[in-house]
């Protein structure tokens, strides 16, 4: 692995092994990126790039959430290699989102590399498990990657978001979920038409990505908030999942004027559904993460078995010190 370099530039990671530059979820002048998913945070300077190697599942929610794609793109399917310059690259699917996607390069003298993006290891109702293969070389995320974030069985959280919904609803309020609007907020939408519920949709992006999804084989049952439907805010029993309370406010003074509005909010009680509510308790939710967690990003880093792995994210230094004192030899990219 001499020769190889690993640098944390903006938004993601730059490699540079032989003749092979990556830009890895970052735009690097002159070179290709694989972008690993469409949040937005993954795409600094990528209009910078010569190519990009991405999912068509990325493309689409990348779209759907308002972006723009002025650059040449190379579609990538899971698990299909292609050949870049002296080097192989296979996407793997990542768990995180729609269209998430690891990459896994393998180089010409043998070497091999994993760069993970945002991962989950545990299934969710829309999304399936990232699997570790074998590499020399592990590039990983670190969100949580202190000893704090375990997360409880994702069926019990299931259970816990289905149990307040019921109550919620049975008191005569209105529960009203707030998640991203890629990732999460699909996940809470199966969650609760499977479960029989009727799911309101807060705001526009919910609505087209969920339809992405669809789109991609997950069919997503919701009723978007609009004209023809908002009054049955005040006739049903209705869950809502929004990104964005605010902007669902808004739009309902502009549906029912302030007065209803205001007897409507008096009656919702909102929860955030994120991994950050199990430590704040000013934060009143359920733990329901795309990411993987502590325990989870070790037994993967353990099962990908590498010589060496790269650390990056804001826990990037905690989680490196961790894998080394677990026999991984461990660098923290910040």
């Amino acid at each position: 692995m001499s020769g190889l370099s690993i640098v944390k530039e903006g938004t993601g990671v730059v490699i540079k092994y032989g003749d092979v530059i990556l830009g890895l979820d970052v735009g690097h002048p002159g070179s290709t990126t694989l972008l690993s998913h469409g949040h937005f945070d993954h795409l600094g300077r990528i209009q910078m790039a010569r190519e990009v190697i991405t999912t068509q599942g990325t493309l689409d929610v990348f779209r759907a959430r308002g972006g723009r794609v002025k650059w040449q793109t190379t579609i990538a399917e899971y698990n299909e290699t292609m050949f870049h310059e002296s080097a192989m690259i296979t996407p793997i699917d990542a768990g995180h989102v729609l269209g998430s996607a690891m990459f896994l390069i393998e180089f010409n003298d043998g070497m091999r590399l994993l760069y993970t993006g945002d991962f989950n290891n545990v299934d969710s109702i829309v999304h399936k498990a990232a699997s570790a293969v074998d590499a020399d070389v592990l590039v990983t995320e670190a969100t949580y990657g202190t000893p704090e974030w375990e997360f409880p069985e994702r069926a019990q959280t299931h259970s816990r978001i289905i149990a307040k919904a019921e109550e919620e609803l049975s008191a005569g309020r209105i529960p009203r979920f707030k998640a991203y609007s890629l990732g999460k907020a699909q996940e809470a939408i199966a969650l609760l038409q499977d479960n029989g519920f009727t799911v309101m949709t807060g705001n526009g992006t919910i609505d087209a990505v969920s339809r992405a999804y669809t789109k991609h084989g997950n069919e997503l049952n919701f009723v978007p908030t609009n004209k023809s439907t908002v009054r049955r805010l005040t006739t049903e029993d209705v869950v809502i999942v929004s990104s964005s309370p605010g902007h669902m406010r808004r739009r309902l003074v502009k549906l029912l004027g302030s007065l209803i509005t205001r007897d409507l909010e008096s009656k919702t009680v909102d929860y955030d559904l994120s991994g950050w509510t199990l430590t704040d308790q000013g934060r009143k939710g359920f733990p329901l993460s795309a990411h993987a967690d502590f325990p989870g990003l070790l037994q993967f880093a353990k099962n990908v078995d590498p010589k060496i792995a790269y650390c990056f994210t804001s826990n990037a230094s905690s989680l490196s010190e961790h894998l080394s004192s677990e026999g991984i030899s461990s660098v923290p990219l910040e």
